[in-house]
């Protein structure tokens, strides 16, 4: 295993929050299912006439997207001050010149960052399996909107890596993060909702508008969430292919840079 994993893996789980975090998102996650199945039986006089498979999908989705949000929110806070820290502590001089390499460095910082989230993601499954339960939701359905998030979650890590190799302070690299975390979630669906306005007198729907135009979508995580849905059912499989596509782009890309800034770090010293 590379050391660097096996150290910081080390050092978050011996952290305090490294037990307090996965409970508080299970709490979370149930309070939702809580209020998931209040919401969809509510007013509802007749038990009976409660539909299993409704209260199963409208619980599936709405644990898909807070698992996203809370995994958004987190994300940055694990990679984008990984390599910050070791500048404030005067630590990263001694990391670069030792054997390791820049590449390796970057794998054992995003490594240790992805684990720690995908433990979280993993600890909701059985959460999200409890959908399966009330029906209207397969096993497919809940694979590819495991895969999505996680997807999701990689290339941001990503990101926040690379913004810790660039910035100096963590304050700073964490902003920039977050920055970018919003700019992908809610100013690309703004940007969309401009252009689709034009497009309302048509009567034209979301796949029939032209690519340029629903480009902005592809960026936003949300998105890429909702058309993981229908993918099992080949509705949206094209569309999930293309952000698919986008995010590795956007991961292969900013992990190179982030592997320059490293090795450009080592030649500074």
């Amino acid at each position: 295993m590379n050391p660097m994993i096996r150290k910081e893996l080390n050092l978050r789980m011996r952290e305090r929050r490294g037990w307090i975090l996965p409970s508080l998102y299970l709490v979370a996650l149930c309070v939702v299912v809580i209020f998931t199945y209040y919401e969809s039986t509510r007013g509802r006089t007749d038990m009976g006439h409660v539909q299993g498979a409704e209260v199963g999908a409208a619980t599936f989705i709405a644990l898909s997207y807070t698992q996203l949000t809370l995994l958004l929110i987190l994300a940055p806070v694990f990679s984008a001050g990984a390599l910050t820290i070791e500048k404030e502590q005067r630590t990263l001089a001694g990391l670069i010149t030792s054997l390791l390499s820049p590449a390796e460095i970057w794998a054992g910082k995003l490594s240790s960052a992805v684990m720690f989230v995908a433990l979280l993601l993993c600890t909701g499954l059985p959460v999200m399996a409890l959908a399966m339960a009330f029906g209207g939701v397969g096993p497919m359905e809940l694979i590819f909107s495991v895969l999505t998030i996680f997807f999701v979650v990689i290339t941001v890590a990503a990101m926040g890596l690379y913004f810790s190799a660039t910035f100096r302070r963590s304050v700073h690299s964490t902003a920039v993060a977050y920055g970018v975390v919003i700019l992908l979630s809610v100013i690309t669906f703004i940007v969309f909702a401009l252009l689709y306005s034009h497009w309302q007198s048509s009567h034209l729907g979301v796949n029939q508008i032209p690519l340029r135009w629903r480009a902005p979508l592809y960026l936003n995580p949300y998105y890429f969430l909702t058309v993981s849905f229908g993918v099992a059912a080949n509705i949206s499989r094209a569309e999930w292919f293309y952000c698919l596509m986008v995010y590795g782009c956007l991961g292969i890309s900013f992990s190179t840079l982030a592997i320059r800034a490293i090795d450009q770090s080592g030649e500074q010293i």
